[in-house]
């Protein structure tokens, strides 16, 4: 038995087999689903199953171990992030799982709190040599005896702290950040039921804060008697408990619109100024996939407006002016949301 230690360079390779075996997944910070094919993430996927499926049978033997090492920095506390890390682990091992039919028992799992929100998949190849007797095995940064078969195995450290396109941690990490703006466009089904036509915009400002922008109109004439035509914003700040584009949130929103309504005798009109007011909301955003989403929310506060009656008749005349407050729901939504990551 012949004992070696830290040789690799003086190993006398003859023939290695050529395969790329790093493989790295992103994520958007503070989500643990797994989108494809975002963020190159499609290309990665085609590679490692290519890969998987050039040396499956190895691999379900246990000859070949798949090395999956989840990242997550982007939670509120350690144990948040493992949690996380865990979730996205799982989801890359899913793929293969279901499309290549490999166990739970062909990988060797580790999770790690910090790094960029990506996952790395190493697959380790044995290396290949011509005369396989005349050379003791060698490992990387171990020592061991000697046997029958010669390995090479890639530090862990070596394929975790450089990702396969050359980036830095910080330059991948910085990507993966950038890639995470949300903006949603919407429209609001409860407002269609009530005939008014709508569109929103919702953009993340902060990593929990967001600027909604809903605009409604309503143009439509009946008949003679029957007239309802108006314009409102109703822009709203919201703080996401979460992240932003992602879960509960509440809000704070403003109203501005105006009006011109005609119903049966009377013609009603906004004066020299639109409605106002304000009030808060609540709402939940759930995911459909990975852009389509539905949003749920109820929002209730104060206006008010004053308005002119007029006699409904060409020209008719006016019959009083009028002041009118109003205390309850001022925001119901029902949406539904299409979502990107700029």
């Amino acid at each position: 038995m012949i004992t070696v230690a830290f040789a690799f360079a003086m190993l006398p390779l003859v023939a290695q087999e050529e395969v790329d075996t790093t493989f790295v997944f992103r994520f958007v910070p503070g989500r643990d689903m797994f989108y494809v094919p975002w963020g190159g993430n499609g290309v990665e996927l085609t590679r490692l199953e290519s890969c998987v499926e050039q040396f499956r049978e190895r691999i379900l033997s246990g000859e070949i171990p798949v090395h999956v090492d989840g990242y997550c920095r982007s939670s509120k506390s350690v144990a948040a992030n493992l949690a996380m890390a865990k979730i996205r682990s799982n989801r890359v091992k899913s793929e293969l799982i279901v499309k290549k039919g490999l166990t739970e028992e062909c990988f060797v799992t580790h999770n790690h709190s910090g790094g960029a929100d990506r996952v790395i998949v190493r697959i380790i190849v044995p290396v290949q040599q011509e005369k396989e007797e005349e050379t003791p095995p060698v490992i990387i940064g171990k020592e061991v005896e000697a046997a029958d078969t010669v390995v090479a195995v890639i530090p862990p450290e070596t394929c975790d702290t450089v990702p396969h396109d050359g980036q830095t941690e910080e330059e991948d990490a910085g990507v993966a950040t950038s890639a995470g703006i949300y903006l949603g466009v919407k429209t609001n089904i409860a407002a269609w039921a009530g005939t008014v036509m709508n569109v929103a915009a919702d953009v993340q400002v902060g990593r929990h804060f967001s600027v909604e922008l809903p605009v409604l109109w309503c143009p439509w004439h009946v008949s003679g008697k029957h007239a309802v035509r108006t314009f409102a914003v109703q822009p709203e700040a919201r703080y996401w408990l979460s992240e932003a584009g992602e879960g509960h949130f509440f809000g704070v929103h403003a109203h501005v619109g105006w009006f011109n309504v005609k119903w049966k005798r009377d013609r009603y009109q906004d004066t020299d100024r639109p409605l106002l007011g304000g009030g808060i909301s609540y709402g939940y955003l759930l995911p459909f996939n990975a852009r389509w989403a539905g949003e749920f929310t109820l929002g209730a506060g104060y206006a008010n407006m004053r308005y002119d009656t007029f006699y409904n008749i060409d020209n008719g005349a006016r019959i009083d002016t009028r002041t009118k407050e109003y205390w309850g729901v001022t925001r119901v939504g029902l949406s539904v949301v299409y979502r990107f990551n700029i």
